[in-house]
Parts: C-alpha cells; sequence; structure tokens
C-alpha cells in the first residue's frame, strides 16, 4: 500500500518540477509565469553564455521573493509555446521594486536582448506603461527558450505573464480606474483635513496629511505609476519610502492617541522607533542594500504591532476615538495582506485585488479622518463635561456664600432681637418706673429717655427684620412677602396693587429664602431709586413655574445700560441657583417692568 503511494507522490513531485511550457492558446486570457526556473548571480557578472551552461533550480513558490540577494542578479528561464492564430504577444513585467530588466530570446538563431529600467528611461520603452512591457516575436506554433535577468536595490520579485496588447489594455484598464479613484478619495480626505488644520491649528492633522501623502506615494510606487512622472528619482523606492511611512505613522499615532497619557509605555517607546525608522535609510545610502531591505521587512511588522498596541491600550483606557484608528489601521494591514496574496499568486488578479493598496489606502484615510472628528467630539464634550462641572461648583459655592449670608444674618437678627432688644427693654421699663409722677415727670413725652429707648428697640427690631424675616419662619413665603410689600410701600407713600398667589410649600427654606430676597432686592429699588407713586406686584402660579413680575410707573432708565451693582449681583446670583431667568423692560420717564421665572422643583409640581 506504501509503494503506490510514494510512486503517486513521487509522479506528482516530477510533473510540477518538470519544465512544462507555458501554452499560449486563448488571447483574451494572461499567462502568468508560476514556478520559473532561477539562478543566482552572486556578483551580478554571469554572461548570458555562461547561464546557459549552468543549471537553473524550480522555484518553490508560484512568484520567488529575493530580499537576501539586494546586491547580485536573479536570472530567469522558462520555455513558452504559441498555440494561437497571432504572434502578437506581449511579456508584461511588473517592474515597480526599481529593478533593471533584461529580456533575452532568440530570433531566427540570433539572440536578441532589450533592457529596461523601472526608474528611469521611460520614453525608451517600448510601450509606455507603468509596468515594463516587452514584445515577444513569437510565431504560430513556435517554441521558445526566455530568460529574464533581474537586478535592484530592493526587494527583487519579479511577477510577469504573457498577454495580447488587447487583453494587457482591457485588464489594466479597470485597475487605472480603480487606482485612480481611490486616489482621489484619499487626497480629498487629505485636502479636507489640511482645511481643517488650518482652522484649528492643531500638529495632529499634519501628522495625518504627511502620513497620507507619503503613503498614496508608497502606493504608486508599487504600482510603477510614480515612476512615470517622477522618472529622475531613481532613488525612491520602496526601501527609502516605507521609512518615511512608519516615521510619519509613529507621529501620528503618539498624537493621537494621547499615549503619554493613554498608552505610556508606547509612548516611552517612541524615540527608539523614530530611531529605527532611520537605520534603513542609512544603511541604504552606505550602499548595504541587503541590510537596508531586512530592516525594512523588520520595521514594517514592528510598525504594525506599534499601531495596534497602542490603539487597544488607548481604546481600554476609555479613548473612544481609538475604534476608529483600529479599524482605519486595520483596513490597511487587511488589504496589505490581499495585495501580498495576490503577488504571491493565490489570489486571482481581479481589479480589487490588483488595486487592494489603493482601496486599503482610502479607506484608511476615510476612517482616519472620521477618528479626528470623532476625536473633536470628544473634545468637545469633554470640555462641556468640564464646564457643566465648573459651573455646579460655582452655582454650589454660590448657595454655600449665600447661606452662610443667610446663617450670619440669622445670628445677628436673633441677638440683636433677643439678647440687646430685651436689655433696652429692660432699660425701658426700669425708666418709666423711675418716671412715675412721683416724680413729677410725665411718662408719655416722646422726648424723654423712654421715648428714645423706644425708638432704639424699634430701630433695632427693623434691623433685625431686615437681615432675617421672623414670618418666613413662623408664618411662611407667601406672608412674608405681603408683610414685606405693605410695610415697604406704606412707609414709602406709595400706593400699590398686590397679586400674590400662595406658593407655600413649593420651595425648600434655602430656594424661599433667595426668591424672598429677590423680591425685597426690587421692592428696596423702587423706594430708593424709581421716584414712582404706583407699583403693581403680582405672584403668579403657573405650569411647573411661578412667575413674578413688579411694575412701576417711576422714572425708568436706559435698560441696554451695563449695570454691574452689588444687587443686581445678588439678584442674578440667586437665580443661578434657582435655575431662573429675569427680564427688565424699561424706558426712562416711562416706569419699569422687572419679570421673573422661576421653575418650581419636580416634587413640588
Amino acid at each position: 500500500m506504501k509503494l503506490p503511494v510514494c510512486c503517486l507522490f513521487a509522479i506528482i513531485c516530477c510533473c510540477r518540477l518538470s519544465a512544462q511550457p507555458i501554452q499560449l492558446a486563448d488571447q483574451s486570457v494572461s499567462y502568468p509565469v508560476f514556478y520559473p526556473f532561477f539562478l543566482e548571480d552572486p556578483r551580478a557578472d554571469f554572461s548570458f553564455e555562461q547561464v546557459q551552461k549552468d543549471s537553473f533550480t524550480r522555484s518553490p513558490a508560484k512568484t520567488p521573493d529575493f530580499k537576501g540577494n539586494m546586491s547580485s542578479a536573479i536570472w530567469y528561464r522558462f520555455e513558452v509555446v504559441n498555440q494561437s492564430n497571432t504572434s502578437d504577444w506581449l511579456l508584461e513585467i511588473r517592474g515597480s521594486f526599481m529593478h533593471r530588466i533584461t529580456v533575452y530570446q532568440t530570433d531566427g538563431g540570433r539572440l536578441q536582448q532589450r533592457s529596461l529600467n523601472a526608474d528611469n528611461g521611460f520614453s525608451s520603452r517600448p510601450i509606455r506603461s507603468n509596468n515594463l512591457v516587452f514584445p515577444v516575436h513569437l510565431l504560430p506554433g513556435e517554441q521558445k527558450t526566455i530568460h529574464v535577468r533581474s537586478t535592484s536595490k530592493t526587494l527583487i520579485r519579479t511577477s510577469m505573464r504573457f498577454s495580447t496588447m488587447q487583453t494587457l489594455y482591457e485588464k489594466s484598464i479597470f485597475s487605472s480606474y480603480a487606482d485612480g479613484f481611490f486616489t482621489a478619495l484619499a487626497v480629498a480626505m487629505l485636502l479636507y483635513n489640511l482645511y481643517v488644520y488650518f482652522t484649528l491649528r492643531e500638529k495632529v492633522y499634519l501628522y495625518y496629511i504627511a502620513y497620507i501623502s507619503t503613503s498614496i506615494l508608497h502606493n504608486n510606487l508599487v504600482a510603477g505609476d510614480a515612476q512615470v512622472f517622477l522618472p529622475w528619482l531613481d532613488w525612491l523606492n520602496t526601501t527609502t519610502i516605507v521609512p518615511v511611512v512608519s516615521f510619519f505613522s509613529i507621529l501620528f499615532t503618539n498624537s493621537f492617541l494621547r499615549t503619554r497619557e493613554y498608552a505610556p509605555v508606547i509612548f516611552r517607546l517612541k524615540n527608539l522607533f523614530i530611531s529605527f525608522c532611520a537605520l534603513p535609510l542609512f544603511f541604504y545610502l552606505l550602499g548595504w542594500y541587503q541590510v537596508a531591505v531586512m530592516l525594512v521587512a523588520i520595521l514594517a511588522y514592528l510598525s504594525f504591532i506599534y499601531w495596534v498596541t497602542a490603539g487597544i491600550m488607548a481604546y481600554r483606557k476609555g479613548f473612544p476615538p481609538a475604534g476608529f484608528y483600529l479599524v482605519g489601521f486595520g483596513a490597511l494591514a487587511a488589504m496589505s495582506v490581499v495585495f501580498e496574496l495576490k503577488m504571491q499568486g493565490i489570489l486571482e488578479e481581479r481589479y480589487w485585488a490588483e488595486s487592494s493598496l489603493f482601496i486599503g489606502a482610502a479607506v484608511e484615510a476615510i476612517i482616519l479622518s472620521f477618528a479626528l472628528a470623532s476625536k473633536i467630539n470628544f473634545y468637545k464634550k469633554e470640555k462641556e463635561k468640564i464646564q457643566e462641572q465648573a459651573y455646579r461648583q460655582a452655582v454650589n459655592f454660590s448657595r454655600d456664600l449665600i447661606g452662610m449670608q443667610e446663617a450670619e444674618r440669622k445670628r445677628i437678627a436673633s441677638e440683636l432681637h433677643d439678647s440687646l432688644g430685651q436689655k433696652l427693654v429692660l432699660i425701658k421699663n426700669k425708666i418709666l418706673k423711675a418716671s412715675l409722677p412721683a416724680s413729677g415727670n410725665s411718662p408719655g413725652q416722646d422726648d424723654s429717655l423712654p421715648g428714645s429707648v423706644a425708638e432704639a428697640i424699634q430701630e433695632i427690631r427693623t434691623i433685625s427684620y431686615g437681615l432675617r424675616p421672623y414670618q418666613l419662619d413662623l408664618l411662611g413665603l407667601t406672608s412674608s412677602i405681603n408683610s414685606l410689600v405693605e410695610e415697604s410701600f406704606d412707609a414709602a407713600n406709595i400706593s400699590y396693587r398686590p397679586d400674590i398667589d400662595t406658593i407655600d410649600d413649593l420651595f425648600d427654606n434655602e430656594a424661599s429664602i433667595n426668591i424672598y430676597r429677590i423680591i425685597q432686592e426690587c421692592v428696596n429699588n423702587v423706594v430708593k431709586h424709581s421716584a414712582a407713586s404706583h407699583v403693581d406686584i403680582s405672584l403668579k402660579k403657573g405650569d411647573g413655574a411661578i412667575e413674578i413680575v413688579i411694575k412701576d410707573n417711576g422714572a425708568g432708565f436706559n435698560a441696554t445700560g451695563n449695570y454691574s451693582g452689588f444687587g443686581l449681583k445678588g439678584i442674578r446670583e440667586r437665580l443661578h441657583i434657582l435655575q431662573g431667568a429675569v427680564d427688565i423692560d424699561s424706558v426712562p420717564a416711562h416706569g419699569t417692568r422687572v419679570s421673573f421665572t422661576i421653575p418650581i422643583p419636580n416634587k413640588n409640581q
């Protein structure tokens, strides 16, 4: 049983490793060059004649990578046979990794070779495309052996396929449109955030712009588009651009995620990663391309770990915009995997796979723009929360301050009325006793000593009442307001018309004192400053609020002026505590109307 299985396995392996020629039959199909035979040229000095004598090795991968041979050349060999009825076949080589490609083929026993550079000489290309395209003279029924020599300052990955001109155009047009569309989306997000930067002047937007710009440049280098427009920049390749992309991604990550606060471990590693970004560029300038490429590969993996770790830590620490950040970089990573699978031949070359890097960059640019907007909203909510806390602290401070004032007033009023007042009453009684008719004095004289003491007692009672009205504690808020209005306007000889609803038990003791003080301040202003002869005062209980209106026919004042007296400040402070509002309508010589609206606590509605 084991022998047949081993024989079958050997047959399969031999079939795979045998040099089966590429069959060119259908003109509407592209034929990739998979599992090519290759030969390493350590010093890049092999001649074509020498190569023909050496043995080639069959690649174990569909599209092999040569990361460790940057200073050498790689030779490829494959057989191709034309089984179609046309000789118009092209060999397309993805030369986006700055390769120098030379294609060797024999025609009528004569060796033909053509060399093209991916980074310059665009005008010398036989077909001006973002990839290197070589015409292959192959008659119907003819079979040829093709040799390809590839050198590079960066990763050598020579992805090759045969197709006709029509098929080449039809397959490239979709990816070209897609590349342009998704690049336009990324650029639109870039320009939008540039505008936001000039509005907010926050560095995080500059880091975003730099990161997205270099990402777009990197994708166009991989696709071969950048070389079309910048053929003279032969040093611009994936080895030199990836460290720059990583550098700006680290700056953006630390600024956006506030890693100093939300991911301190990542923040402490920032300078180490930035220094590592400079290493590939340093070795590239020294000409050590192999070391530079290996460092770029390591940097790509480390950057991904840096992004993900920082995002997860910030999100777990309560920074919601980090969720958008993780999705954005996740989309880029996913599309990069798709592109890699396509380059390895695992995925078919569909237009969405062909443009996967551009799709990833565009989606990332859009989601990171959402992330920046989410960050603004997060900051706004934090600011509103802080402002609300500050407002509540100010209200509590005002409440405590007024409460302390009222407590002090109550203490002073109590001492004046109960202690000093009682002593004066006792003195008065003694004086009256001493001034009985037996002593020859009249006890009813106003200018007598008892009369002066009586006036002092009345003054103390007036002061005590001003500091703390006893009716408020004994009779309630409504009676206190009625008493205040009656005593104040009768003493000032001002006619008045009260219309006051009962509002007892609607407010707690603190709110009742504040309402009383507001009305007291307004009544005092009418008596002292208005020169009014009549006042209408109403207090009405409405739906969820009370409305207090005090209207006089006095001198009035300019209501648009800036009045910052202590009385008005006190009114506003108390209204803040009560969450009420005031409306003042006054015209000189036409009187004043002051209206207060104070909400009733929910429990009393």
